[in-house]
Order: structure tokens, then sequence, then C-alpha cells
């Protein structure tokens, strides 16, 4: 597999950098280590605001959002703003983003929009300074926050398009895009097979479509449609149906059922490393009856 290029808050894991001079353990980050080249920066430390330091939140002002420091009212907004662009500007190959959640710079969504400084209300929520940044001018690659990828279901999403998004670029460098299209073909009829059906590596759109396919994992009804089209209406698949059996297992069952040897090449089957994969029983070996 090729080596994904990841942006990353430098507070997850690695640095300590945040305000109150500490950093964050990352179940994510310390799994994805292996595997991943990381670009790591702290907005915050990069403007020279120092470690420790005073908080920072994000204030309406007559319709305008100011990043502004809780104690001191100074006011970093343009500060952040000219280090975002030039950040941006400068930041050549990346395949995703692992951002600090609740963060007025870094995280992605769902940030406290106050009225004021102390006592104001919280009267809206927004993007990050930083982030809000990224996410539009990436719109459509992986970006997460670090708390949500504690989920499985997220967790798996955003690894499967995190490599695919790495493959990418790989082969895009190559002049090798019909190869890349054929060993993800599956994938992307896994992810929504309507959409799969307009998608051609030759034609100058295929980058966008297949990001606008990729956006979203599939439901249960058309992971059972996609899976009853591989195998037919197999015991195992009535047993998925009736959620008595997980979607890796049944992976894992076509996966042996087919005799296409060119079908088990593809991506589907494993769309990024084995090691990332999420443990089935995370308590297994505990001892309940100490």
């Amino acid at each position: 597999m090729t080596r994904p290029k990841l942006l990353i808050s430098a507070c997850l894991e690695f640095d300590k950098v945040r305000y109150n001079g500490q950093s964050i353990p990352s179940k994510i980050i310390r799994d994805l280590t292996p595997f991943v080249d990381f670009i790591k920066v702290c907005p915050e430390t990069e403007i020279g605001l120092g470690v420790p330091r005073e908080p920072i939140r994000i204030v309406k002002k007559e319709n305008e959002y100011r990043l502004i420091q809780h104690n001191t009212n100074k006011d970093v907004t343009d500060d952040m703003n000219r280090f975002t662009d030039k950040f941006i500007s400068n930041l050549k190959e990346v395949d995703g983003f692992i951002f600090k959640s609740k963060s007025p710079t870094m995280g992605v969504k769902n940030i406290k929009v106050y009225s004021g400084m102390k006592g104001s209300p919280v009267i809206e929520k927004c993007g990050g300074f930083f982030a809000g940044k990224i996410a539009k001018k990436y719109e459509g690659y992986p970006i997460e926050e670090d708390d949500r990828l504690s989920n499985k279901k997220i967790r798996e999403h955003f690894l499967t398009l995190l490599f695919l998004f790495s493959e990418y670029r790989e082969y895009s460098k190559q002049n090798k895009l019909n190869e890349f299209y054929e060993k993800n073909k599956l994938l992307f009829q896994f992810y929504n097979s309507k959409l799969a059906e307009l998608l051609d590596p030759e034609k100058e759109d295929f980058f966008d479509k297949f990001k606008n396919i990729m956006l979203r994992p599939p439901s249960y009804e058309d992971i059972y449609s996609f899976f009853y089209r591989l195998i037919g209406n197999d015991a195992v698949l009535e047993r998925y149906k009736n959620n008595k059996l997980s979607l890796e297992t049944l992976k894992e069952f076509s996966k042996r059922q087919t005799k296409d040897k060119e079908l088990l090449n593809q991506t589907f089957f494993n769309p990024f490393p084995e090691e990332l994969i999420s443990e089935v029983e995370e308590d297994r070996n505990r001892n309940y009856w100490i």
C-alpha cells in the first residue's frame, strides 16, 4: 500500500503545545504511526502565542467572526488568517486530516461562538479558523476530529478514504489512473453503484466524481444489495440481513467464495492495512469472573 501524508494537530500524541502546556493521548494517531507520514501543525504557537497561554475563543462582532484571547482581549484574527492562507498555499501533498475537536482553530465543526468575552453566552457554532479553511480548500478529502475516530464506522470510513486518496495521488503522478480505477472498481461500486457507472479515468472530472462517490459510506440496504449481486442469496447474507453477522465477516466469506483471482486483488477486500482493523471484542481477554 502507499504511505498516506496526513496533516494532524500537533497536540495529538506528539507535542505539548496546548494552551495548558499538555499534549493529548490519541489511539488513532498511535495506530497510524507505522503506516503514514505525519505533517504536524499548531496554528496558535505558529502565530506566536506561547505555551502555556491564555485560551482563545471565537467571538461574533457585527456579523464578523473574530479570534480573541480570553483574558487579555488580544485579537489574533488577522495573524491566524495570514498564517492559515500561507500554510495552505505551501501545502503541496496531503491525503487526509485529523484535527483536535472543540478547538477554535483546529475543530472541524460545532465550535462555540460567543457574543463577547467574559460571561457572554454561546450564540451559535461553526468551524475552527484553521480547519474551516482546510475543509473548504480540500472539500471531499478525509477530514475528521480525533474524538469521532473512536467510533468504529467513522474510523473505518476515514481509513478507507485516507489510503484511497494516497493511492490516487501516487497513481496520478505516474499517469496510471486506469490501473487505479481497475483495482478500486469494486470499492466504488460498494459505495455507490449508480455513480460508479459514470466514472471514467480518462476524463478530467474523474477525481471530482470519485470524491463524490466516497462522501458517505453505503447504507445497510445498499450493502445488502451489493453482496446479493456478489454472492447471491446465501444463508450468510441472510444472517447479515438479520444483524447477526458483521460486515467484516461477510467480506471475508465473500473473498473465500470467489474463484476470480482478479476480484481478490480489488482493494475493496483490504482498503487499508489489516493492523488498523478495529478489534471485534476489545475486552475479549478480560476476566470477568475474578
